[in-house]
């Protein structure tokens, strides 16, 4: 069985009597494990299909299934919301300024969906400790305040707050894309570092080939609402069958700390 399964998902929207398709007939399966890169230029459905794989949105058609149950159901809805978690693209706005990191990274440790599940710690402080320890932060931190720290540290603060209540599927949406170039390699390394050490599905959407090259194994191209092209990510980055997939991977930068696929030319380690 699949972790999430889709099923002929399109998503309409209308406006002003307008409808617009975000997502066209998807169909796919994501399997328990996966390092999935989702992929494609803005507009594309990718934060669409993020919704829907969340229960964020309801799909027009289709179906969407997490574990084999409808994402939606009375059945499926607490166990997607205790195991799957969301690492979102600006710190700045998704972590509350008016918290203190511990109190931020603790918070979904009070949610009543993790009540009885033997694998949390009910000491919370000792939890905060563990994953700031995770993501390279010191612990000691836990008494500032978001502002007080640099984009790259804030989305690592919002990478602990995923892991704290040990979910078993994180998903990244444009994890890097509001950092500075010299920071996004490490974010990225720590992200990888963690699905390696804690046995997580990673799901990671993204508009840069660079970033999904980094750290997915598979990767999934979506253009209009549509999937164009999937598979292993370096059978894919090295032969692109489509066109537009083509376009994607001669316009992908190189991240610090990689070497370019294109050029073969190796980059100096990013540093904070």
């Amino acid at each position: 069985m699949s972790l999430f399964s889709l099923r002929g998902v399109s998503r309409e929207y209308v406006r002003e009597g307008r409808t617009t398709r975000a997502l066209d007939d998807v169909s796919l399966d994501i399997e328990e494990g996966t390092q999935l890169g989702i992929v494609g230029e803005s507009g594309s459905g990718k934060t669409t299909l993020i919704r829907m794989l969340t229960a964020l949105d309801q799909p027009t058609r289709g179906h969407v299934l997490f574990r084999g149950k409808p994402v939606a159901s009375r059945e499926a809805r607490p166990v997607l919301r205790s195991q799957v978690q969301v690492v979102f693209q600006d710190p700045r706005s998704s972590l509350d300024p008016r918290m203190t990191v511990r109190r931020i990274v603790t918070e979904p440790l009070r949610s009543h969906l993790l009540r009885g599940r033997s694998d949390i710690p009910a000491d919370a402080h000792a939890r905060f400790d563990d994953v700031m320890d995770a993501v390279g932060l010191d612990p000691e931190m836990g008494s500032r305040y978001p502002h007080e720290f640099s984009g790259g540290q804030r989305q690592r603060i919002a990478i602990a707050r995923a892991l704290a209540p040990k979910p078993s599927v994180l998903i990244a949406d444009e994890p890097v894309s509001a950092l500075d170039v010299s920071v996004r390699a490490q974010v990225l390394n720590t992200l990888t570092g963690l699905v390696r050490s804690q046995d997580l599905t990673l799901i990671v959407v993204s508009h840069d080939l660079g970033v999904i090259r980094h750290v997915c194994e598979q990767v999934v191209v979506v253009r209009r609402g549509r999937i164009v092209e999937r598979g292993g990510a370096v059978e894919v980055f090295a032969n692109p069958q489509q066109s537009y997939t083509r376009e994607l991977v001669q316009a992908m930068p190189v991240l610090p700390g990689r070497t370019s696929m294109r050029t073969g030319e190796g980059a100096a380690s990013a540093e904070v």
